[in-house]
């Protein structure tokens, strides 16, 4: 046993309280936060390599319209695209990779922490937290941190820095056109905005819902042998059951209620064409619209929206990540016991 005085004092807590949960999460990284950001530079390199294929199909279709008939023209343009798309793959891999071992190193981390600071609390800290709620915390909570560090921070980086690139450069090109492409980017984003609308109240019914099944689980399992000794299975089973399709049937609502504008939003934003083909037909016929711009435009337009929409993807992740890491801060926050275990390091 080992003498420690009461470090986490009411005003500390209420300050980890009040940090970002991307601070904190940065904060956990460690020594892995210059692997994130060799990821991310990865990343942003993938996606352009899995970008610059339409300006390579762009630049084709305007000699086709004009006439070249240049063989080697075109396998330059051909194999210029197949080394995009053989960066893109290369380097989505190493960001992929670089990234997940700096996530599971954090994981990690954060596991260590609460493993050392569970052996500070005061006894009945311990006692009056159900299991199935630490356990939940260790193991489930941790886990699902995976998805925000493994793939939002360089996969929706470059998703996002990607398109505006593009876009600034559409915009030298004609910007008027430009606009009318990206109209059906915001009615996309408002759908999305009506799915997360609700997002706060929805997800907290989930953590209520899954700490009661992990809760009741453990209870479970660990009285099967007085369960068993005075015939209480059918009665103890059923309880069990009735919590898991409990949490079965709160997800499923919630899918239920996202999925209209999720649909929405999925659909609308590649439309691009709707927009741009009419307005840049009549512009073109008017003669104020160049051919070559025009086929440009309109090839780069279709790839805006697929990083688009996966960095849209990462949106159920980045809203969760908050809950997660005040529900982690939770413990790290409470205040220690004068004595304690010391866990080696």
């Amino acid at each position: 046993m080992e003498a420690s005085v009461n470090t986490n004092a009411p005003n500390g807590s209420q300050k980890a309280k009040r940090r970002n949960p991307a601070g904190r999460l940065f904060e956990w990284a460690g020594p892995s936060r210059g692997l994130y950001v060799v990821s991310v530079i990865c990343a942003v390199i993938g996606v352009a390599g899995n970008v610059l294929p339409y300006y390579a199909a762009g630049q084709m279709v305007v000699g086709v319209l004009s006439n070249n008939r240049d063989f080697s023209f075109y396998v330059g343009w051909c194999s210029f695209a197949a080394a995009c798309y053989a960066v893109y793959i290369v380097f989505h891999y190493v960001s992929t990779s670089i990234s997940h071992i700096a996530t599971f190193r954090t994981i990690s981390e954060i596991r260590r922490l609460l493993a050392r600071k569970l052996t500070r609390v005061p006894m009945g800290y311990v006692l009056d937290t159900p299991s199935g709620t630490l356990k939940n915390i260790m193991v489930e909570k941790a886990d699902s941190i995976e998805t925000t560090l493994a793939h939002v921070v360089p996969e929706m980086t470059s998703d996002l820095l990607v398109p505006v690139v593009v876009v600034v450069y559409m915009l030298t090109l004609n910007w008027a056109l430009t606009l009318v492409s990206l109209v059906t980017i915001p009615v996309a984003v408002l759908a999305y905005s009506q799915m997360m609308r609700d997002f706060e109240q929805w997800y907290g019914g989930t953590i209520t819902a899954s700490n009661d099944m992990a809760q009741t689980s453990v209870e479970y399992v660990n009285g099967i042998e007085v369960i068993k000794a005075f015939n209480q299975g059918a009665a103890s089973y059923e309880k069990f059951s009735e919590k898991v399709r409990a949490n079965a049937s709160y997800y499923y609502h919630w899918m239920l209620h996202c999925q209209l504008p999720m649909s929405v939003g999925k659909v609308v934003s590649p439309t691009t064409l709707i927009t741009i083909l009419p307005v840049g037909w009549l512009w073109y016929q008017d003669g104020t619209l160049p051919m070559d711009v025009f086929i440009q435009t309109i090839i780069l337009s279709l790839g805006i929206a697929g990083p688009l929409l996966a960095s849209m993807s990462f949106i159920d992740a980045l809203a969760k990540v908050g809950t997660t890491v005040s529900a982690v801060d939770s413990i790290l926050s409470a205040a220690v016991s004068y004595t304690h275990l010391t866990l080696p390091t």
